[in-house]
């Protein structure tokens, strides 16, 4: 019983908490690529399903989570435009080409496997050697996605076509009817959340550095996930899905030596010495 009580408490200092929105933050442009990155403050949250509505819910046990550092998350998803700059404009599988190929240089790049983005980043920091750069922790993404809040998008209890690239002829108590655009959309399109990051929900999915594992209900720190697995954690939905999968507590798995036409990514930067800029 006393455990319930603590439990519920610590909903509400969280749900409290949630109002706290960041009213500005810093932004840097990274110069290879011209990539914008946000810092991300430090902080506690309650990671996993705060709705616990379906049998899904289960691999995402709510539990409390620190983040004890700051970061720097890219603004948008990885367009394809910034991906050729580093791999070139040639076809990244040509035996199951990507549907998007030259689509547009800024929809996000799909079509990329885990692996395909370990490739780019080691370009990347070949070029910028005074930064580090690297895929999110998947709970450094959803700490970022959520911004401070408990719902179960950053933008409320529902989504709907205004704010979110998604699949809403797919019935769900989380959307609302409106239009199913059918493919990616340019980045940043869409309002960005309460920290100024565009496209958490919706648009693609994104990779993620852990390996999948179902969550652990104790307290953790900076948790990077197990060390070795079979399958990587994709994030935040994308236009073929659902409401139900851009969440920001949802959880999906992906062999990492597959592409999905639905599957791009964003990265963090770390090692920073700069003066950084208020937007």
């Amino acid at each position: 019983m006393l455990r319930k009580i603590t439990f519920i408490l610590l909903i509400y200092f969280f749900n409290a908490c949630a109002s706290k929105q960041v009213k500005s933050f810093s932004i840097w442009k990274e110069p290879v690529t011209g990539m914008e990155f946000i810092l991300i403050p430090k902080g506690s949250f309650l990671m996993g399903n705060h709705e616990n509505d379906d049998k899904e819910s289960s691999s995402e046990i709510l539990h409390k989570v620190t983040i004890s550092r700051d970061f720097w998350l890219a603004r948008i998803e990885v367009t394809q435009k910034q991906w050729q700059l580093l791999m070139g404009n040639k076809e990244i599988h040509p035996e199951k080409p990507s549907p998007f190929h030259n689509a547009n240089p800024q929809y996000p790049i799909v079509g990329v496997s885990y692996f395909d983005v370990q490739r780019y980043l080691k370009k990347l920091n070949e070029l910028a050697q005074a930064y580090h750069f690297r895929l999110p922790s998947e709970a450094e993404w959803e700490y970022a996605c959520r911004a401070g809040t408990t719902t179960p998008f950053s933008s409320g209890l529902n989504l709907s076509d205004s704010l979110a690239n998604f699949n809403n002829e797919i019935p769900s108590t989380y959307s609302t009817q409106g239009k199913y655009i059918g493919h990616p959309v340019p980045v940043g399109s869409y309002p960005s959340n309460p920290w100024g990051l565009h496209d958490m929900h919706g648009n693609v999915w994104e990779w993620i550095s852990d390996w999948y594992a179902p969550y652990s209900p104790e307290q953790a720190t900076n948790p990077q996930g197990p060390p070795s697995g079979k399958q990587k954690v994709i994030r935040g939905g994308s236009w073929y899905f659902g409401a139900r999968n851009a969440k920001s507590s949802s959880r999906r798995t992906h062999e990492p030596g597959l592409w999905g036409f639905s599957i791009g990514f964003r990265i963090v930067c770390e090692k920073m010495n700069y003066e950084s800029s208020s937007l």
